[in-house]
């Protein structure tokens, strides 16, 4: 099995021309995902609580705990909505521009291989989270009929300066490690679609290329990224 996650990793092209020769199987690729979407919930937990404790004086009982709930099972399934199924749905799309014959169940497989890379990089995240979260300070507001306070406090939140760094810092290791799954999808898309390595590159290299380039945007811009590793 470790021998298998190095092909993966290192060698992805050997690794999916055996894999094009096995009949499609969505178990392994699922179970990778799953631990990815459990990753992302935490990490989504940890950030949820910061809003929680904003309206910790004005919410009612549990409200704080229904907050941390709500952001944890959005990191769960936008993990697995965002970077399985959608991602999957682009390259199957662009690689129809090249004529991609394979199906889209072996492309679905073949991207949630290729995700591996990015749990090590959610992992990484969570991590930085029970660092930097703690060093927070977070304004309390004491009204929630106050939407102008509300809101005050929530800019106050994400312009703090250990939040900043985190979501600087977690954004940046997002990338390097969607960097390195997008090496992975080339030759998955390659061998899911039957394409040239120059069309599999294309195809994974413009989707990935666009949104590298609207993470960088947001976080030195200033604004929340939505759906982030």
């Amino acid at each position: 099995m470790i021998q298998k996650i190095m092909d993966l990793l290192i060698r992805p092209d050997s690794f999916f021309s055996e894999k094009a020769n096995e009949p499609e199987n969505l178990k392994i690729p699922g179970l990778i995902v799953l631990i990815g979407a459990i990753l992302a919930a935490l990490a989504a937990y940890q950030v949820s609580g910061l809003t929680a404790r904003i309206f910790s004086q004005a919410a009612t009982a549990g409200m704080s705990s229904i907050i941390g709930i709500i952001g944890a099972i959005s990191g769960l399934l936008g993990f697995i909505i965002l970077w399985w199924l959608i991602v999957t749905g682009i390259f199957f799309l662009v690689s129809m521009v090249f004529s991609g014959k394979g199906s889209f169940k072996r492309t679905l497989e073949n991207v949630g291989y290729g995700l591996v890379p990015m749990i090590f990089g959610s992992f990484v995240t969570l991590l930085l989270s029970f660092y930097y979260l703690p060093m927070v300070r977070v304004p309390v507001v004491h009204s929630i009929q106050d939407p102008a306070a509300m809101q005050q406090a929530v800019m106050q939140l994400t312009q703090d300066p250990s939040f900043r760094e985190f979501t600087q810092v977690s954004t940046i290791i997002a990338l390097i490690f969607l960097i390195w799954s997008a090496n992975v999808w080339i030759f998955g898309i390659k061998y899911a679609r039957e394409l040239s390595l120059r069309n599999a590159i294309i195809a994974v290299g413009i989707p990935v290329l666009l949104y590298i380039i609207y993470m960088l945007y947001t976080i030195f811009a200033g604004f929340p990224i939505a759906g982030g590793a």
